[in-house]
C-alpha cells in the first residue's frame, strides 16, 4: 500500500459489536460520513492499516468522532499504527470517547538494524507507573530490541486512558 492510498474500510457485524477495519490514509479524501450510517451501539475500529494522517484528515476524523457520539455507546480502537499514536499524543480529542485496546510500537535492533512494529496491549502498559517498553528479542539475530521512540513521549496517550 502506498502512502497516498485511498481510505477504505470493511464493516463486519458481530453478535455484540460492529467491527470496522480501516486501511489507507486519513486525508482530505476521507469520506467518513459515508460510514456514519452503518454504525451504532458498540463499535471496534481496527486501525492497523492506517498508513498516513494529514491535517485535513485530522479535521475530518475529529468531526466524524463527534458525529458518532449519539449513535455509538462504546467505541474501542485496536491495532493503532505509529502514525495514529503520534496523533493521539499530539491532538486534543483525537480519540474522542474511545478506549485504546492495542497499538503498534516501533522497535529496532541495535545489533543488526532490523526494524519491527510490535503489537502492545494498552491495559498491560497503563498499569505501570513508569510506562517502560516491554522487552523483545530480534527475530533476525536474537539480540534485544529497543523502542525506536522516546518511551515517555510515545506512551503519553496511555496516561489519559
Amino acid at each position: 500500500m502506498t502512502a497516498t492510498s485511498e481510505l477504505r474500510w470493511r464493516v463486519r457485524e458481530r453478535p455484540d459489536y460492529t467491527h470496522v477495519e480501516f486501511t489507507g490514509a486519513f486525508d482530505e479524501n476521507a469520506n467518513f460520513p459515508a460510514l456514519l450510517g452503518k454504525l451504532s451501539g458498540a463499535v471496534v475500529f481496527d486501525l492497523g492499516g492506517i498508513s498516513r494522517i494529514n491535517s485535513a484528515g485530522i479535521r475530518e476524523w475529529i468531526a466524524f468522532l463527534r458525529a458518532l457520539r449519539p449513535r455509538v455507546s462504546d467505541l474501542v480502537f485496536t491495532h493503532c499504527t505509529p502514525p495514529f499514536v503520534t496523533q493521539l499524543n499530539s491532538i486534543y480529542n483525537f480519540r474522542g470517547t474511545a478506549r485504546i485496546e492495542s497499538f503498534f510500537a516501533p522497535y529496532v535492533c541495535r545489533k543488526c538494524g532490523s526494524e519491527e512494529a510490535k503489537l502492545l496491549l494498552a491495559k498491560n502498559l497503563s498499569k505501570q507507573r513508569d510506562l517502560s517498553p516491554p522487552a523483545f528479542a530480534c527475530e533476525e539475530c536474537g539480540h534485544s530490541m529497543d523502542l525506536d521512540e522516546t518511551a515517555d513521549r510515545f506512551f503519553s496517550f496511555l496516561r489519559d486512558s
